[in-house]
Formats: structure tokens, C-alpha cells, sequence
């Protein structure tokens, strides 16, 4: 969340005639401190999770006398300094409260004892404490105002597993007017924005889930308003180039991480998204030089909480991956399916096809601006992988012409093999 401190103190000076009035202001900060202690708190969790893996004391008593000093610096008068450092005290003693509980409940000891108490068997054999962190993983508790910018069939699939998941969780959507329409009279999000400068700003999470050019437009546009206490994912299906993009921009402390959900459909925009199968999907994160590990470790747990499966890899590796087995997949889709149609097969002809085909006809209803978008971003690797199987197509027919069948068997087991691997 970005707050516009300057402009919020400008407000709270303003005379006000209306007792009403200077509450119902009261209650807007009261719900907007709130948010920020809890996200507070959170990270007070975290990092009290970390101390526990490195065997370091809860207490850093250097560390709250640094707090309280910048605490009373913020004050304009003495004794609001006064009081602002009495409530930052309460609060630090709170986090180590937080922190030395999280300590009590993950030991060895406390872990055995609910066992036999519960009847729970726990495999003490992993960290026990990363065990009882997962069961009680909550998405809201990482990014509690989550802003998607691209409501269309990635971004609506992810809109409704945070609802489905963590319903508290405030969304802010960014896409035309018609589109956030539908979304707010579904009840998807919370908030519609037009522009997505005002939007990022105001969340801890922001998503980048528009076609693949535009997505690195967004990153460049809302670079100069983000913050230190954000993370930026985007959802494109090549990693490189924005990757590469996200190192050489300026995000004034926020970091970002390269997602690829591999999850979809052929077809396209918000309403295409309430029947795509997320159950157990892999959801690809490219760290990259902005990355920060606090950050991959609060991303991964919170897909982990959304349902869904983290798999880690470098830009290069998922690039090369994914020409293979899914940017490959849709251009011979396409290429088959033009080739059928310049044979004039009738459409009663085309019914006879077993189902096979029908999984590549799915393909062939895809759009084609996104995908020219996606090949052109890894046309290296694509150009690789098509001379590879024009290769092995070139051997197939020469096999054909021949009585010998020897390399066509060896193709067939290798494809068996790689079929086993991925499943």
C-alpha cells in the first residue's frame, strides 16, 4: 500500500464545522492503520520464522531503539512524540509477543505434545514448524490488497481463486469500463480503476495480467509509483524479455518477480474464466535481480494458499521450456490446421477424427495476437525447436519411403518416455 502522506496531512488540518465530519475522517484512518498494523504484524511473523531457522533471539534491542527514534522523528509536536512512542513500545512488545508464541507452537516439544493430545500424527522427520506454517497458510495474511491489471482470462481466474480462497482480501481491478462493470456486479472485486498508476499504488500486490507487449508497457508506467512495500508479478507465458525489462527500471525499492500461470483456455476475456480448471495448476515464478528471497517465500506461500503449485526456474530455462511444450504445441495446431484447409476437406469429411485431433482443434480456435506477441518474445528458442522437429518430421518420412522402421520405433519410445516424466 502507498499512502500520500503530504496530501493526507494536508486533510487532517482542514477545519472542520461538522463534529460527523472529523469522525467518520477518524474512521477512515482508523481502517487504514489498522491495515498497515496487520501487515505490520505479519512480516513481525515472518521475520520471527527466519530468526527461528537461524537460531538468532527474538529480541534486537538495538533494533527497537532504531524504531522508536524514527518513530518520534515523524511527530510534529514533543508530546505527540511522546505518545507515538508510547504505542510503537506497545507494539513492539506485541511482535515479540507474536514472535516468541510462533516460537512456543512450532518447537519439537509443543509439536509432540499436540500429537499425543490430538491424536494428529506428524512427520517429524521434515521442519515441523514449515509443516504447522503451511496448514495454517492464509493468503490474506501475505498480500491483503491485491490490485490485477487485466481483468481478462488469466486475470478473472485469479480474481475468482482469491475470492474462492482468501474472500477477504480487497481486489482492485484495472480494464475498461464495460469489463469492471461485470466484474462489480459479480461481486469478483471490490474496486475499479481505469488508470493503473492510482491503483498500484494502493496495493501490496500488483498483477500484471494484459497480452504480453502490453504487459511491459504497465511495468514501465507504473514503475515510478510503486514503493518498497510492493511486489509486482506479471502472468506472461515468456519470461526474458520482461525480466530483462524489470532489472533496467527504476521501482523505487519494489521488487518483481516473473509468473507464468499454466493454466487457460483458447478462448479469451472475463467470462471465459469461470470455467478454467485451476485445481493443482503450476503457477512458474522467474526470480530475477529485483527479487528479493523474502519476497519469493511470501509469493510461493501465497499461490500455495490460492490451490495452486510453485515451480521455480530461471527466465532462460522456462523460455526454453515453453517453446517446446507449449509455444510449439499451438504453431503446429495452427500449421495443421491450415494445411487441412487448403486440402478443401468438407466439413462432413472433418468429422471423422478420433481425439487427438480434437485436443489440437482446440488450439486452432486460439487468438492470434497473443500468440504473435509470444513467438516473436522467444522466436530464438521457437526457431531452435522448429528446425528440431522438422528434423525428426525429414527422418519420419524417410522411414516411410523405406522398409526399415527402426528410428520411427526409437521416436515412439522417446516420446513415451517424455509423456511418463511430465505427467
Amino acid at each position: 500500500m502507498h499512502l500520500e502522506l503530504e496530501t493526507d496531512v494536508v486533510d487532517w488540518r482542514k477545519p472542520t464545522t461538522q463534529l460527523e465530519e472529523s469522525r467518520a475522517r477518524i474512521d477512515e484512518l482508523d481502517k487504514l492503520i489498522a491495515t498497515l498494523i496487520n501487515e505490520r504484524l505479519m512480516l513481525c511473523q515472518e521475520i520471527g520464522e527466519a530468526k527461528m531457522r537461524m537460531n538468532k533471539p527474538v529480541l534486537d534491542d538495538q533494533r527497537e531503539k532504531e524504531v522508536l527514534r524514527r518513530v518520534a522523528a515523524v511527530a510534529t509536536d514533543p508530546v505527540i512524540a511522546r505518545q507515538l512512542v508510547d504505542i510503537y513500545t506497545t507494539m513492539l512488545a506485541g511482535s515479540r509477543g507474536l514472535q516468541e508464541n510462533l516460537s512456543e507452537i512450532t518447537s519439537p516439544k509443543a509439536q509432540a505434545g499436540a500429537n499425543e493430545n490430538s491424536g494428529l500424527k506428524i512427520d517429524l522427520s521434515q521442519d515441523s514448524s514449515e509443516q504447522s506454517l503451511v496448514q495454517t497458510r492464509n493468503p490474506e495474511r501475505y498480500f491483503p490488497n491485491v490490485t490485477i491489471i487485466g481483468l481478462g482470462l488469466i486475470g478473472g481466474t485469479i480474481a475468482r481463486l482469491i475470492r474462492r480462497h482468501s474472500p477477504k482480501t480487497n481486489i482492485t481491478a484495472v480494464d475498461s469500463a464495460d469489463v469492471l462493470q461485470k466484474a462489480l456486479g459479480e461481486g469478483l472485486i471490490d474496486c475499479a480503476e481505469l488508470r493503473p498508476s492510482g491503483a498500484a499504488e494502493r496495493s501490496s500486490l500488483i498483477v500484471l495480467a494484459a497480452p504480453p507487449n502490453k504487459n511491459i508497457e504497465l511495468l514501465e508506467t507504473i514503475a515510478p509509483k510503486l514503493s518498497s512495500r510492493q511486489l509486482v508479478v506479471d502472468t506472461t507465458s515468456t519470461k526474458q524479455e520482461i525480466c530483462a525489462v524489470a532489472d533496467l527500471l527504476d521501482l523505487n525499492g519494489a521488487d518483481f518477480i516473473g509468473g507464468h500461470p499454466l493454466f487457460g483456455s483458447q478462448k479469451s476475456g472475463l467470462e471465459a474464466s469461470s470455467t478454467v480448471a485451476t485445481d493443482g495448476a503450476v503457477f512458474c515464478i522467474t526470480p530475477a535481480s529485483k527479487s528479493s528471497q523474502m519476497s519469493v517465500k511470501r509469493f510461493k506461500r501465497w499461490l500455495e494458499g490460492l490451490g495452486l503449485k510453485p515451480v521455480e526456474a530461471t527466465p532462460q530455462a522456462h523460455d526454453k521450456v515453453l517453446a517446446r511444450t507449449s509455444h510449439l504445441v499451438q504453431l503446429i495446431a495452427v500449421s495443421l490446421g491450415a494445411s487441412i484447409a487448403d486440402q478443401n476437406i468438407s466439413d462432413n469429411e472433418l468429422k471423422l477424427h478420433g481425439p487427438a485431433f480434437r485436443q489440437l482443434a482446440r488450439l486452432m480456435e486460439s487468438q492470434p495476437d497473443m500468440w504473435l506477441d509470444l513467438f516473436n518474445q522467444n522466436k530464438e528458442e521457437l526457431q531452435e525447436t522448429i528446425q528440431d522437429l522438422v528434423k525428426n518430421l525429414s527422418l519420419a518420412s524417410s522411414e516411410l519411403s523405406s522398409n526399415e522402421k527402426t528410428e520411427l520405433s526409437k521416436m515412439f519410445e522417446k516420446a513415451s518416455s517424455v509423456s511418463k516424466s511430465s505427467s
